[in-house]
């Protein structure tokens, strides 16, 4: 799979993508916001095993993100039910806070719904509640539906409860905002 709009391209992840997913995902900083603030500790082999994996299931995909040729980030999606779940994250700092969330989640967005193999209703994502800029993103430049806070969702790796903003856009909101643009 391969999405371009401009300078940013999102494609399946392959196997030359092992190291610079295993760092990201093995880096406290990258994955704190995930609820990871040690990384996942995860082996190299562990990490082909992923991206192996997520090719097995036709309804679920890990991405690299480029940005002008540059891998800056990871996203994922898994459909099911005709709702997706995608998750994304720009790892590489000197990417972050230059608008290029709103233009990935945009891109990513639009293939889902206009997918006709995928028939999506509606799409869901989460984030953590001191997530604040993703929040900010999400509500006011996106103008996503927050539909729930869940406290102590889940317990992090160093034991702290952790609180998660679900948010949730229809096929037919995303197009009106696109639209609006």
């Amino acid at each position: 799979m391969e999405l371009i709009k401009d300078t940013i391209r999102l494609r399946t992840a392959k196997e030359e993508d092992v190291e610079i997913l295993n760092q990201w995902w093995n880096d406290g900083a990258v994955m704190a916001h995930a609820g990871f603030p040690n990384g996942l500790g995860e082996s190299l082999e562990d990490t082909k095993k992923n991206i192996e994996r997520s090719r097995l299931h036709p309804f679920s995909e890990l991405l690299i993100i480029e940005i002008d040729g540059t891998r800056v980030g990871e996203a994922n999606f898994e459909i099911k039910e005709h709702v997706a779940y995608p998750g994304w994250k720009i790892c590489e700092t000197s990417y972050q806070n230059r608008g290029y969330g709103m233009r990935i989640i945009t891109l990513l967005f639009d293939f889902l719904f206009s997918n006709t193999e995928f028939a999506i209703e509606k799409i869901q994502w989460d984030t953590l509640l001191e997530n604040e800029r993703a929040q900010y993103v999400y509500e006011e430049k996106f103008k996503a539906r927050k539909i729930n806070v869940i406290e102590n969702a889940f317990v992090d790796q160093v034991g702290r409860q952790r609180t998660a903003v679900e948010y949730e856009m229809t096929k037919q909101e995303f197009y009106e905002r696109m639209g609006q643009e």
